[in-house]
């Protein structure tokens, strides 16, 4: 962000941020650990939260997270910190969310934290459960219905901010 403002051709309070899995992470992180920095975001089947990804988790993707994060119980305050959650009860922006019904990376239930959270802060937020679908949008339809989604919210939210 603080590129493209230098630059001097983008107006700093009109920043969107998105992205899609470890990027829908990093726009959670940013709109969590950075609330006043965005105007507004959208996220894509964002990793939410490492405890209960964990729990949601097969095997062979906890084995993985254990390659990111470690181990649960002995880093345990790791996890909090790479987590989220832990800072999005501070995020103002408002926030898309686009989610696979039967995503098994990022369960259901992680994008659902966030939505009842932001709207438990008075914060806009809308959440798309595309069903049929994973980690990732493979239906055609689906595909061009997310990214219709993407730029109207960026249209409306970032457009309205004087």
């Amino acid at each position: 962000k603080d590129f493209l403002v230098a630059s001097g051709y983008v107006d700093p309070r009109k920043v969107g941020i998105t992205g899609g899995s470890y990027g829908g992470f990093m726009t959670l992180m940013a709109l969590g650990k950075t609330p006043e920095a965005f105007a507004a975001g959208a996220q894509w089947f964002g990793i939410i939260n490492w405890h209960t990804m964990w729990t949601a988790g097969d095997a062979s993707l906890r084995e993985y997270q254990r390659t990111l994060v470690g181990d649960p119980e002995k880093d345990a305050a790791l996890y909090a910190a790479q987590s989220p959650m832990t800072y999005l009860s501070q995020a103002k922006a408002p926030l898309l969310s686009l989610q696979g019904e039967n995503d098994i990376r990022v369960p259901r239930g992680q994008a659902q934290e966030v939505a009842d959270l932001l709207k438990s802060k008075g914060v806009v937020t809308e959440t798309i459960f595309y069903p049929e679908e994973g980690h990732g949008f493979y239906k055609r339809e689906n595909q061009i219905d997310s990214l219709e989604r993407t730029v109207a919210w960026f249209d409306r939210h970032l457009r309205s901010v004087d």
